[in-house]
């Protein structure tokens, strides 16, 4: 795409109409993409960021809502609102075009994530650190302005214990081993990042995982000619996983609690995993847990101690025993990793190096989920003709 070609320069001028609807053809990614895109349409038509300005706050709340032709490997979004997980030949017919216009209007939190890396920033610039994290969980309008003083001033305080010990925690040995070993893999990112997901954040044994497979895919595409092949490939990484570093003294985690104030969410001895979930299928369709909601502003965290029962949870249906139990539920979450770890946005892995990580509501965005079969949402009145589907 070049300037003038994006997407949003062709949604900008559906914005005003209610009755515009977005086909996505493609995966997770692309699904994003729009999303980002729908971002910039919203910034135009709203004006300038603020709290007040995002578009869940504002009349175009349902304006310009997404369905999607699953058509990528994942598709946990497609298969959150129902529109499968996998592409279906009749999706080519008239039926496609028909189910996106019966389709009920849905709502989907989107997630910030900041990462900010402590090995390449001067001592001077580590001390803006709980600042930036402060700024920005403040631009999305969390704490009531009575108690605003009061809760920026003990915020930045807890904030910068994520700074403290660094010394004292550069001596274990063990880490020092899982940094050599993260190290021989790949070189870890050392660049500041910050994004937008719809779906998942993970860190830890799943992300290798990921990461795992998506270099040999890189290396040997033949091998990869088969939804039943590609997770063959995923299980034969999978005891690989189980060299990744337990977490408890390699990380820390602050989350909101009721009260918005951010307090420390110990780690279990032997996680090796914490996956923070904004839906309910991760990982091509798996259910980690029974708890959460895609539209009620909080995402769910969870510590994975043992990579079989997470495997286990391809099991179909998902038995209750094998779901995982929710640490917190919050609107931010601050992490401080102590060595380099694997980490993946919406299936996309990658090797992170020492940082300090905040996931935060973004934004909600409307989003279509598919009803089944002879049935209407009846929002549309009894005619769906003059419906646009972009």
């Amino acid at each position: 795409c070049h300037p003038g070609n994006m997407p949003e320069d062709a949604l900008l001028k559906y914005a005003h109409d209610p009755m515009v609807r977005i086909l996505a053809c493609g995966g997770d990614g692309t699904c994003g993409w729009i999303f980002s895109s729908l971002d910039k349409v919203w910034s135009t038509v709203l004006g300038q960021k603020s709290s007040k300005s995002r578009v869940h706050l504002s009349k175009y709340k349902d304006h310009l809502p997404l369905a999607i032709m699953p058509l990528g490997t994942g598709n946990d979004l497609s298969r959150q609102f129902g529109w499968g997980g996998t592409f279906k030949s009749h999706m080519k017919d008239k039926s496609m075009i028909t189910a996106v216009q019966t389709s009920k209007s849905s709502s989907l939190d989107r997630w910030r994530c900041i990462i900010m890396p402590v090995k390449t920033l001067t001592e001077e610039d580590k001390q803006f650190i709980p600042k930036v994290l402060m700024e920005s969980y403040h631009d999305a309008g969390h704490v009531e302005e009575v108690e605003e003083d009061y809760s920026r001033r003990t915020t930045v305080d807890v904030l910068q214990t994520l700074l403290e010990d660094d010394d004292s925690t550069k001596k274990s040995l063990s880490r020092r081993k899982s940094q050599k070993e993260l190290m021989r893999m790949s070189e870890p990112s050392t660049q500041i990042f910050d994004g937008v997901f719809c779906n998942y954040f993970s860190l830890g044994f799943d992300a290798k995982v990921v990461y795992l497979f998506h270099k040999e895919r890189e290396m040997h595409p033949e091998k990869f000619t088969s939804p039943l092949k590609n997770k063959m490939v995923y299980v034969q990484k999978s005891p690989y996983a189980l060299k990744a570093p337990k977490l408890r003294k390699n990380a820390k985690v602050l989350v909101n609690n009721e009260k918005g104030q951010l307090v420390n969410l110990k780690i279990p001895k032997s996680c090796r995993a914490i996956i923070l979930m904004n839906i309910q299928s991760y990982a091509g369709g798996n259910r980690l847990t029974s708890n959460g909601d895609s539209s009620d502003s909080l995402i769910e965290v969870i510590f994975v101690s043992n990579a079989i029962r997470l495997a286990s949870c391809a099991m179909k249906p998902t038995m209750p025993f094998l779901l995982f139990r929710v640490a917190a539920q919050t609107n931010n979450v601050c992490i401080r990793t102590r060595c380099p770890l694997h980490c993946q946005v919406d299936g996309e892995p990658w090797l992170q190096g020492e940082g300090v990580i905040q996931v935060k509501f973004h934004s909600r965005n409307s989003i279509l989920e598919k009803i089944k079969d002879n049935t209407s949402c009846g929002c549309m009145g009894d005619s769906t003709e003059d419906t646009v589907i972009t």
